[in-house]
C-alpha cells in the first residue's frame, strides 16, 4: 500500500474517486448545489500539506545525497561534515576527523562540474539504511582529477545510522570506479 506522506498520489486517487461519487450525490440532490465538491478539493488540500508538512526518512536520507552531492562541487567541507556521524568509521578512516582530514584535501584539488546520480537504491531498517549509489562525476578541465577524463563513473555504497530524530552517514565505501572494482 502507498504511503500518503511519501507522495500525493494515493490521496489524489481517492480525491478523484470522491469526485466521482459527489458528482453522482449532486445529480440525485440538486438543492445542495457545489458544496459536496468541497469533499475532493480538500482531500488534495490534505494531499499536499501532509506531502509539505512531513518529511518522511527516505526524503531526508534523499535530501542528505542531493546537499552532500552540492557540498562536493562547492567544496564545502563544513556542509559536508554536517551529514557526518560522530560514530563515522571505513576501511581506510577510523573516524569523522580523518574523513575531514582526506575531504580537505582531496576537495582542494578537485575541480567538479556537476554531479550526476545514475541509480540510487535506498534500503532503510529501524534505525540504520543502506544506500547503492551510482553517480557521474563531471570534471572541470582544470581539476587534478581530470588525468583519468573528465568523466568518472562512481559506484558507492552509503550506511546511515538514525541519532535522535536526524540521519548521519555512518560510512561511505567506493565499490567501482569507471565500473571496475576499486578496494583501497
Amino acid at each position: 500500500m502507498g504511503n500518503v506522506f511519501e507522495n500525493v498520489w494515493l490521496l489524489l486517487t481517492v480525491a478523484g474517486i470522491a469526485l466521482v461519487v459527489v458528482s453522482v450525490i449532486r445529480q440525485a440532490k440538486p438543492e445542495w448545489r457545489y458544496w459536496p465538491l468541497l469533499v475532493p478539493l480538500g482531500i488534495v488540500g490534505l494531499a499536499f500539506a501532509l506531502d509539505a508538512m512531513v518529511k518522511t526518512d527516505t526524503e531526508a536520507l534523499r535530501q542528505i545525497i542531493t546537499t552532500s552531492k552540492q557540498a562536493v562541487m562547492n567544496n564545502d567541507v563544513q556542509m559536508l561534515m554536517a551529514f557526518v556521524s560522530p560514530n563515522y568509521a571505513d576501511r581506510s578512516r577510523l573516524n569523522k576527523a580523518a574523513l575531514e582530514k582526506e575531504a580537505k584535501q582531496v576537495l582542494r584539488t578537485a575541480s567538479i562540474k556537476k554531479i550526476k546520480t545514475q541509480s540510487h537504491r535506498l534500503t532503510i531498517n529501524a534505525l540504520t539504511a543502506q544506500s547503492q549509489l551510482n553517480i557521474v562525476v563531471h570534471f572541470n578541465d582544470d581539476s587534478r582529477y581530470a588525468t583519468m577524463g573528465t568523466l568518472v563513473f562512481v559506484g558507492m555504497e552509503l550506511n546511515y545510522e538514525k541519532l535522535g530524530k536526524n540521519w548521519f552517514i555512518r560510512s561511505v565505501e567506493v565499490i567501482s570506479i569507471n565500473n571496475q572494482p576499486w578496494n583501497w
